[in-house]
């Protein structure tokens, strides 16, 4: 195990608080980080006085440490309540012995906020550097790589992904985005495009190809186009109706006064005939396929860098 030792020393101070007692508060940070994978701890030394300055009687304290972003005012973005001792006036605590500790605070500026009875005492005292580098993996491997909005195919699923790249990270599958988040100030999106199940396809340029018949240049980046078939023809033979022409061929009898009824004086008739329309009949056509057009693919994961 790793300890770094930061060089945060400072001092708050209260007029007067009731905590069974009037004191005055000095916090005292000497801020040591232990690199646990498990549960990183930042210890805390604080120092509680009299009015009068004189060092606070021993016994037990009930202190509660917060961790903002702000210097003043927000909301915290962690907090645990402790018993601790006081010996001496001075007191040792380990943030995030009571309530892990979240690294991905870590990424931005913190705050330490101590209440001791009703009062939280000001000013906060700002985190200095060593605490944000959590542990040996946080620092060597668990580095965000890439640049806010960069998209990354991976075959790793969520929890390993951000276990390996940082959780900068996250699937792109709809989800809302936070106040904070960069690249909701840099975009102004709410939520993040849903890509699951979906083929990515590269924007158009500005006196490109046109190669997307449907979008330009000007087309609003990460917007779902939905599936459709290209307009064709389907073409067919004649669905069938037909007739046939026969010859009738035959012996014509002699009339009374010994003429042919044909006047061909052959005594034999060609009568030509149609036959009436038959055979009308349709070819159906039936369904084929599945349930989408696609060409042969491999299904990845699709992440997104948000901070």
């Amino acid at each position: 195990m790793k300890k770094f030792t930061l060089p945060c020393f400072s001092t708050f101070s209260l007029g007067a608080f009731v905590a069974q007692a009037f004191f005055v508060f000095a916090l005292t940070l000497a801020c040591t980080m232990h690199l646990q994978a498990q549960a990183p701890r930042i210890s805390v030394q604080g120092t509680l006085k009299s009015a009068s300055g004189t060092p606070a009687s021993d016994g037990q304290q009930e202190i509660t440490f917060r961790l903002y972003n702000v210097p003043t005012g927000g909301m915290p973005l962690w907090e645990e309540t402790a018993i601790v001792d006081v010996v001496g006036g001075i007191y040792s605590h380990y943030l995030g012995s009571v309530t892990p500790l979240v690294p991905a605070h870590f990424a931005q500026t913190l705050y330490l906020g101590v209440k001791v009875g009703t009062y939280e005492l000001v000013p906060r005292n700002q985190l200095a550097y060593a605490p944000y580098a959590f542990s040996v993996n946080v620092a060597q491997k668990v580095v965000c790589s890439g640049a806010v909005g960069d998209v990354k195919y991976s075959v790793l699923s969520p929890a390993e992904f951000v276990s390996r790249n940082g959780d900068c990270w996250v699937p792109m599958d709809g989800r809302a985005l936070a106040t904070g988040d960069s690249l909701r100030v840099i975009k102004g999106w709410t939520v993040l495009p849903d890509a699951g199940g979906l083929f990515l396809r590269s924007q158009e340029f500005s006196g490109g190809a046109d190669n997307d018949p449907n979008r330009t240049s000007t087309t609003a980046i990460a917007t779902v186009q939905q599936d459709e078939f290209e307009s064709h023809n389907h073409t067919a033979s004649n669905a069938g109706a037909h007739t046939h022409t026969v010859t009738d061929r035959h012996m014509n009898e002699s009339s009374g006064s010994g003429e042919y009824p044909d006047g061909d004086g052959t005594g034999t008739s060609n009568t030509i005939r149609t036959t009436s329309s038959d055979g009308d009949h349709t070819h159906p056509i039936s369904n084929t396929g599945a349930l989408e057009t696609r060409p042969k693919n491999l299904n990845l994961w699709v992440y997104i860098r948000i901070n």
